[in-house]
């Protein structure tokens, strides 16, 4: 049995986007590089300050990467266009078509995952977590944050072909002129 080809590009460029995300998280924990061996969860120091700030930025970021690389496969025909019959007006649909605001509200997803997570810490109580967990934590709640993201930006850019058929034609019958 054959994977169709939009799922490979989803498989690849996601795989490829958590393991950067993955890599960027622990360059990131060596350069903040807590000296306690505490880490509190609320404070200026916290893991609920670099928690949210790393959310909404990898959030934006990769909405950005995954919709960019997504339009330009699409352009070179290596991804098939999702057809009107396939979209059913989800929640992916509805996000805006502009990147910037798009990227914008995948940031903002990334905070709702980051919140929930610091919720859960404060339900079952914990104020503190040693540094080692706090690393693995940082690291598993960043790859779910950046798979998260891939996968929504990239089926919400196979839904653009047609605007961005128009763009080409578009650019294309000005530079003719």
């Amino acid at each position: 049995m054959t994977i169709s080809i939009n799922y490979r590009f989803l498989f690849r460029i996601g795989g490829w986007l958590v393991l950067a995300t993955g890599l960027l998280s622990v360059l990131l924990m060596q350069v903040l590089g807590h000296r306690a061996e505490m880490v509190p969860l609320w404070g200026q120091k916290s893991l609920s300050t670099e928690l949210l700030t790393f959310s909404f930025a990898l959030g934006f970021i990769l909405s950005m990467i995954a919709t960019k690389l997504t339009h330009k496969a699409l352009l070179a025909k290596k991804v098939l266009p999702l057809h009107w019959h396939l979209k059913s007006q989800t929640l992916i649909d509805r996000l805006p078509k502009f990147l910037l605001q798009r990227a914008f509200m995948l940031g903002l997803a990334g905070v709702l995952m980051a919140s929930l997570t610091l919720f859960l810490f404060r339900l079952i109580q914990v104020e503190q977590v040693p540094y080692q967990e706090y690393m693995v934590i940082f690291l598993l709640h960043a790859g779910s944050v950046a798979g998260a993201v891939t996968v929504i930006s990239v089926y919400r850019a196979l839904g653009d072909y047609t605007m961005l058929r128009k763009s080409r034609l578009n650019k294309q019958s000005t530079s003719a002129s």
